[in-house]
Formats: C-alpha cells, structure tokens, sequence
C-alpha cells in the first residue's frame, strides 16, 4: 500500500529557496519505494512524499526532511546575526 504525505512550508523573506537548494541534495539517490517531489512556490516549500513501504518509513522520511529543514533555518539565522 502507498502511503503519501503533503507538506507546505512558509518561510519569511528569501528563505524558502534557499532552504530548498540546501536540503536538495538529501533527497538524491532516494532508496527504492521512497518518491520525493519538491518545489518553491513563492515564499514557501512544497513537498510531496510518497512511500510503498509503510507508514513508519513514509513518518522517517518525513521526519528526516523537517530535520533537514530545521537545521537549515536554524543556520540561516545564526548567518544572519
């Protein structure tokens, strides 16, 4: 069974792009039965996870890709200041 997640993430200012072309490369090569669509839409990061190995696998990948994230913002910030 397929099990598939949606995330949209909003960003402040130029965020969004930049976060996306850092966690980019994490999502390359992806492990068989893991799909992993993203894109920015103006000030946020549309993903779209599709698993066929479970539910739990789909909830690491997920939770891998908002780890990813956060270190990215939290990076960002620390630049920033």
């Amino acid at each position: 069974m397929k099990s598939i997640a949606r995330m949209k993430i909003v960003f402040v200012a130029d965020h969004a792009k930049t976060i996306h072309r850092i966690i980019s490369p994490d999502n390359s090569p992806l492990p068989s039965g893991i799909g992993i669509d993203s894109e920015v839409r103006e000030n946020r990061i549309e993903i779209n996870v599709e698993c066929e190995k479970g539910v739990r696998s789909l909830w690491a990948t997920v939770e891998d890709i908002m780890s990813a994230i956060d270190l990215s913002m939290r990076t960002l910030n620390e630049l920033e200041t």
